[in-house]
């Protein structure tokens, strides 16, 4: 016999874990989002669909629904199997996380082993406050845990981390984990540490508006330009006066890059140019294009430091290199 509950569509519910709500939903594209909740209603009535039909009930295109279930099964939300698709129980699996790392991090681990220490323990509750209004996940205690053991951070560095994030509308574990990574990279373990890191970041920025304003780029500069200017400010120790000098040398260029930028200022700094007044006499000595033909006498270097031999034709084809 089979027994069946009759009940109006009306008067029915589905049910989404929380989890899903509070952890998941945030970093899933809206399109997933979609096609995961209906999935989830299809699964409860056991029903059939192909990808076509949810493209046509979500009003989508079916290259959007097939790139979802992508993402879906990426995220561990879904599983196929042939032609049947499985809604992964997602509480199930957080439990399973929970109860591997339970000797080594769960809350109760966590504020066990930091009985002693008040200020994890108000770092923990001011994170969970703050920024996850006291609804904050176990799986978030888990991470954090996690961080503070292998970033070695202070209390308020932590707490400035997820700070950081929010603040770029990315608080989310994968964002957080790599930015924590960077901060780690790079030495921080203070909030000493993390402010001087912090003021170099916004000079660069700084910099890096003025160098998109001079070229017309109408975008955000890239992770790698920046890493450009980073080492042009802090290890070449250049002003902007002298990257402008530089940046004058891509005037006709059809596709100026970072890149000829980067190999005209790496040349000035093996050549020991240090400041404004230096880089012009190294200007002054270098012979420019009509100097070939021309009967003049070379200009006598005023600077004691050995000078190479970089002319515009160098770094054209430096440039035309770089563009193929």
């Amino acid at each position: 016999m089979q027994f069946e509950c009759c009940r109006d569509i009306l008067l029915s519910d589905t049910l989404i874990p929380d989890i899903f709500l509070g952890d998941i939903m945030p970093d899933l594209p809206s399109d997933a989002v979609k096609v995961y909740l209906y999935c989830i209603f299809l699964c409860k009535y056991k029903k059939k669909a192909e990808p076509q039909d949810l493209a046509a009930k979500l009003g989508l295109p079916l290259d959007s629904v097939k790139a979802a279930f992508v993402i879906l099964e990426q995220e561990g939300l879904i599983t196929f199997n042939s032609d049947v698709i499985t809604i992964t129980d997602i509480k199930e699996a957080e439990l399973n996380k929970l109860y591997k790392r339970k000797t080594a991090s769960d809350p109760e681990n966590i504020n066990s082993k930091t009985s002693a220490n008040i200020k994890r323990i108000q770092c923990i509750e001011s994170i969970n406050a703050r920024f996850f209004q006291g609804l904050m996940s176990p799986s978030w205690y888990t991470a954090i845990d996690n961080w503070f053991s292998a970033y070695r951070f202070d209390e308020d560095v932590m707490v400035s981390l997820f700070q950081y994030c929010y603040d770029n509308k990315a608080l989310n574990m994968k964002y957080i984990e790599k930015v924590g990574a960077t901060w780690h990279q790079k030495g921080i373990t203070s909030h000493w540490e993390l402010e001087k890191y912090l003021l170099g970041q916004e000079k660069i920025k700084k910099i890096g508006s003025k160098i998109r304003r001079i070229l017309r780029l109408n975008r955000n500069l890239t992770e790698f330009e920046e890493e450009y200017i980073d080492t042009w400010i802090n290890k070449y120790k250049f002003s902007m006066q002298i990257i402008e000098e530089a940046l004058r040398k891509t005037a006709g260029k059809a596709n100026p890059s970072f890149k000829y930028v980067h190999a005209i200022l790496t040349a000035w700094h093996n050549d020991g140019i240090k400041n404004i007044e230096q880089l012009k006499a190294y200007l002054e000595a270098v012979p420019g294009p009509q100097s070939k033909t021309s009967g003049k006498k070379k200009v006598e270097r005023r600077d004691n430091f050995q000078q190479r031999q970089y002319d515009d034709e160098f770094f054209e084809k430096l440039n035309q290199s770089n563009i193929n």
